[in-house]
């Protein structure tokens, strides 16, 4: 009962947030052109395909996007025309999974781990020191043998995977002091995704973890509610986190690739023509992404935190390894058996990719 209150309180969350911001369009023409701008056609007939995603309208992830919209023009001949909607502009990831559901949104982007929310085998993308690096990581998600696990699970919840994005690691940015050890995190409130797992290896590596949506970040750093984070170069790079923490240190304590995907209820409703188009699009924006366009990301990320004024640690990783080893115990001390063979899974074929 308390699941399908908050399914549908999430639904009217999303609907309102849809209706106030195709009603700002007209008001708002720097979005708008965003938007146009990244359907690549203009064909009055084409189907729109509405990409929601929490990341910045700017940056590498943004330029991303702008190159999958004219891969899926381009791909469908224009018969399919996607708008791109970042910085949770149409709601937070909840809200977009549930409009994904209904199929008000077509398209979304998220962490792998965020789809535990749906089955408990996502969880096991939340471990720390899972993979060697990004790079290790897609390539294993994308091996025919674990893709065909997660591609099920997926559609299960609603959702048809097209395709999957290196995000590189995380690692600690705070505003506070240079974290070389994990006894330099003792206080730090460290936000993290809204998931326990992630909170609980951010614990035991010895900072007080914080689960707070991306929206909350910059507002959750002037006040104080968090005195830091943990994510990507890149993905510091595009935000203004720089303006208010001057702290990081090289941890990449978890790397967690994106899936990108959409409404499978939706995609049931294309002829065979437009979901052979989209498919196609994917399968090139990840192979684009992830060997061309995400190749330079992170050390130019680095590059611009140098620029900001970021002081940047190299760090020793065996000591945090060392302490969040006894979440992952835990964790698979309790697992479910679909969780045990994804992970067990993971770990067999990752090895095919070991650089």
């Amino acid at each position: 009962m308390k699941h399908k209150m908050f399914r549908i309180i999430a639904l009217l969350s999303t609907m309102v947030m849809m209706m106030l911001a195709f009603a700002g369009c007209g008001g708002n023409a720097e979005n708008k052109d965003v938007a146009q701008k990244s359907a690549g056609t203009s064909n009055p007939n084409a189907i729109v395909v509405k990409y929601s995603v929490t990341f910045a309208s700017s940056g590498v992830q943004a330029d991303g996007a702008k190159e999958l919209a004219k891969m899926i023009s381009d791909e469908s001949d224009g018969k399919l025309k996607m708008e791109f909607y970042p910085s949770s502009q149409l709601g937070d990831k909840q809200a977009t999974f549930e409009g994904l559901q209904s199929g008000t949104i077509e398209m979304t982007e998220c962490a792998a781990s965020d789809l535990s929310a749906f089955d408990d085998i996502w969880t096991v993308f939340s471990l720390p020191y899972l993979w060697d690096s990004g790079e290790q990581a897609v390539k294993t998600v994308q091996d025919e043998d674990v893709k065909k696990v997660l591609e099920e699970s997926a559609e299960k919840a609603g959702f048809k995977i097209i395709g999957w994005t290196n995000i590189g690691s995380r690692s600690f940015l705070n505003a506070k002091r240079t974290i070389q050890t994990p006894a330099d995190l003792n206080g730090l409130k460290i936000r993290t995704m809204p998931d326990k797992l992630l909170a609980d290896a951010t614990n035991a590596m010895g900072a007080i973890g914080t689960p707070l949506g991306s929206s909350e970040i910059y507002t959750g750093l002037q006040q104080g509610t968090i005195d830091g984070l943990d994510h990507t170069p890149a993905v510091i790079a595009a935000n203004g986190w720089s303006e208010i923490c001057k702290y990081f240190s090289l941890t990449e304590h978890f790397t967690i690739p994106d899936p990108i995907f959409v409404s499978a209820a939706w995609f049931n409703t294309l002829s065979p023509e437009n979901q052979e188009a989209l498919l196609r699009a994917g399968h090139k924006f990840s192979d684009k992404w992830n060997n061309e366009m995400w190749v330079n990301a992170t050390e130019n990320g680095l590059e611009k935190m140098k620029a900001d004024g970021i002081e940047i640690t190299k760090v020793d990783k065996t000591p945090f390894k060392e302490a969040a080893q006894g979440v992952v115990n835990e964790f698979l001390s309790s697992a479910s058996d679909n969780q045990k063979n994804l992970y067990d899974l993971l770990l067999k074929t990752k090895e095919k990719y070991k650089q």
